[in-house]
């Protein structure tokens, strides 16, 4: 958080408050700021649960193997890469 001219300013990227696989949910700040200024890739996105996407996830790349095919999995950012 910055204090610009008096106005408490917090910027942050990103955060999920979903506990994942390798990052803890993200804590609530014991602040107020005067303005947030947040990232938001999926911001006003419903998704299904974690668990029903990996299992469609890891079933395409099973039958993909299975096949005797060859998977390649791109990734734009790290926390999906993970």
């Amino acid at each position: 958080m910055a204090d610009i001219a008096g106005v408490r300013v917090l910027y942050t990227g990103d955060y999920s408050r979903e506990e994942d696989c390798h990052l803890c949910a993200t804590e609530i700040p014991q602040f107020s700021p005067d303005i947030c200024v947040i990232e938001s890739t999926y911001g006003v996105q419903l998704h299904q649960p974690r668990n029903v996407r990996e299992k469609r996830f890891t079933d395409v790349i099973h039958s993909t193997i299975s096949q005797g095919g060859r998977v390649l999995i791109p990734a734009f950012a790290l926390g999906r890469a993970q």
